[in-house]
């Protein structure tokens, strides 16, 4: 068998980890959009409206089709778990912004890194590099550092956060299986799907009017929301999860930004430090990855 091209191999690495970034950069504006509107609305009406626009934005998409080809997956048991994953990890996450910062929320939450890179090696058989190692420890590291361990008071909202990363860790590998043979479009519409089937009975009875400003919002975080969903998916073929989680780190300095701009929130200079830190296990795992693709890909 002819082995791939190494300029090929390469790019659709570097690729991968880029879009990793960009996903989860989108999903940082995501969060701020909700953010805004998770005092005055519940958590699970605001999923359903947001996933509405998604299935909507699916449905332009692929049509009517992608319902027949979701049906036909040989992955529709773990496509549920993973849609039944991610909506726990959201609604614990959101329910636990009502009571934390975005940054103080946020950092809490990218313990999933650390989590994805040791199911990966478990469940996937991910091969654990030095430099995947050390990426996820000094990405770590950085976000304890960022945090400012000190300043947390142990809570139900800081479990409730926790506890959304170990999901979304699980989510993570089960996407990272699925993506191998069914298509973004399908996996995002599935996902969604599932959003608004169980919000939906638990809303639907409660539900509370909305104001424009609120519309308009969950509006917006679904457009924004489905398109890190897509972009994300598209990396996980790419790349392997262990790396994807650690990428992740990437786009925590946003929440920071936006924090500060939307909601008066100054950092700490322990955020620059930890920032500084996550930017180095970011490039450390870049050029690492991008050397052993390279090695591989020299083998004849």
């Amino acid at each position: 068998m002819t082995a791939p091209a190494p300029a090929r191999v390469e790019t659709a690495s570097l690729l991968g980890m880029a879009m990793g970034i960009g996903a989860y950069s989108l999903f940082n504006v995501h969060d701020a959009m909700i953010k805004g509107i998770i005092t005055s609305l519940p958590a699970p009406q605001i999923l359903f409206v947001r996933g509405l626009v998604v299935i909507a934005i699916c449905l332009v998409i692929g049509r009517a089709g992608i319902v027949t080809e979701l049906w036909r997956s040989k992955n529709r048991m773990m496509i549920l778990g993973r849609g039944l994953m991610t909506l726990a990890a959201w609604v614990m996450y959101y329910t636990a912004g009502r009571e934390l910062q975005l940054a103080e929320m946020t950092t809490l939450y990218y313990v999933a890194p650390v989590l994805t890179t040791v199911l990966a090696v478990i469940f996937l058989k991910e091969q654990l590099t030095l430099a995947r190692v050390g990426a996820t420890a000094i990405g770590f590291f950085g976000i304890v550092v960022a945090a400012n361990p000190s300043g947390f008071s142990i809570g139900w909202p800081v479990v409730m956060v926790l506890g959304a990363a170990l999901f979304w860790a699980v989510a993570m590998i089960l996407m990272r299986t699925i993506s191998k043979s069914d298509r973004t479009v399908v996996q995002v519409f599935a996902q969604n799907l599932i959003h608004v089937v169980v919000m939906g009975v638990v809303t639907l009875p409660f539900w509370q009017g909305m104001t424009l400003h609120q519309i308009i919002i969950c509006v917006a975080a679904g457009l924004v929301g489905g398109m890190a969903q897509f972009v994300l998916v598209e990396a996980a073929r790419s790349v392997p999860a262990s790396v994807l989680g650690t990428v992740e780190y990437a786009a925590l300095i946003w929440s920071f930004v936006f924090g500060y701009l939307f909601f008066g929130e100054v950092p700490a200079p322990t955020v620059y430090v930890g920032a500084f830190l996550v930017v180095a296990a970011g490039l450390t795992l870049a050029l690492s990855e991008h050397r052993n693709r390279r090695e591989i890909t020299d083998v004849p």
